[in-house]
């Protein structure tokens, strides 16, 4: 560029950029110092980024807002010091892109809320699921040893039906003294079979309260002729059984040759019956030949 050219882009940097800047009421002075700026710029190299002319006019409006003072010491671009130019406009161009980041620097990126939240939740899952690993070990382990030392269940009903429910009776008279009964001792019969409520099982075999004894009922001594001082006799089978705790007496008589008639042929499939004594009644439950197992 000629010397009067850049004695007159100077004029009209001063009317652009000056405390008393007049260049935009003046379209022709404007156009020529866009001309004379692009013509001051190098030409830019094949592999050089174009830099873009600045706006004159928005300049110019932030010029007129400067002191007077700041104004004489302004240096115009272009002047004082040579453009950059090629690949130093980009002073960053070669810095390294991972280098990890100083915790003491005060600009350096914090950590994020939400990053440390995440890494907390990590730790946390991380401690949970240990402790539920220990917890399905240690119950696998209990159910493992109850497998191997639990008690295999028995039944404990035969399944036989229930056939009767008998109550007290005052047609069959038991003496006082004889079976162990006493006088006021509740009585059953039941097909030629006599239940008696007793203190006990007779001869001593059996133990508790709410004993009582089945008998054949035929032989049963009359009231009046029974003298339990003295001796007596008792000809067949003789069943006992009491209550312990929960447990109420039971007693279980088989169908056998000793068995009384009436009952052999009422229950002519019959194999045994099972008497249970609640304190109150007595329930009978037949066993039979063509009953279900």
């Amino acid at each position: 560029m000629s010397t009067a050219a850049e004695d007159e882009l100077r004029v009209l940097r001063a009317r652009a950029y000056g405390p008393t800047a007049d260049i935009e009421n003046d379209p022709a002075a404007l156009r020529r110092l866009q001309q004379l700026e692009a013509m001051r710029q190098p030409k830019p190299a094949v592999t050089d980024a174009v830099i873009p002319v600045p706006d004159v006019a928005q300049l110019g409006r932030a010029a007129r807002n400067r002191s007077a003072d700041s104004a004489r010491h302004e240096t115009w671009p272009g002047e004082g010091t040579p453009e950059p130019e090629g690949d130093a406009l980009d002073v960053f161009a070669d810095a390294p892109a991972d280098v990890p980041a100083d915790p003491s620097d005060p600009v350096a990126p914090k950590e994020e809320p939400a990053e440390r939240m995440a890494a907390w939740f990590s730790e946390r899952t991380t401690t949970v699921l240990w402790w539920v690993a220990i917890v399905a070990a240690a119950a696998i382990s209990a159910a493992v040893t109850f497998a191997l030392v639990k008690i295999a269940p028995v039944a404990v009903s035969s399944g036989a039906p229930q056939i009767a429910t008998l109550e007290p009776t005052s047609a069959l008279q038991i003496p006082a003294g004889w079976m162990g009964a006493g006088p006021s001792s509740a009585v059953f019969d039941f097909y030629g079979l006599a239940l008696m409520e007793t203190t006990g099982g007779y001869g001593g075999g059996g133990i508790g309260s709410e004993c009582f004894t089945v008998a054949r009922a035929d032989q049963v001594p009359k009231a009046e002729e029974f003298d339990a001082s003295s001796s007596w006799s008792y000809d067949g089978p003789i069943y006992t059984g009491c209550a312990v705790g929960t447990f109420p007496a039971t007693v279980e008589v088989p169908f056998d040759s000793s068995a009384p008639k009436e009952l052999s042929e009422r229950f002519p499939s019959g194999t045994a019956l099972q008497f249970v004594y609640d304190g109150e009644r007595v329930g009978v439950f037949l066993d039979s030949e063509g009953a279900d197992r």
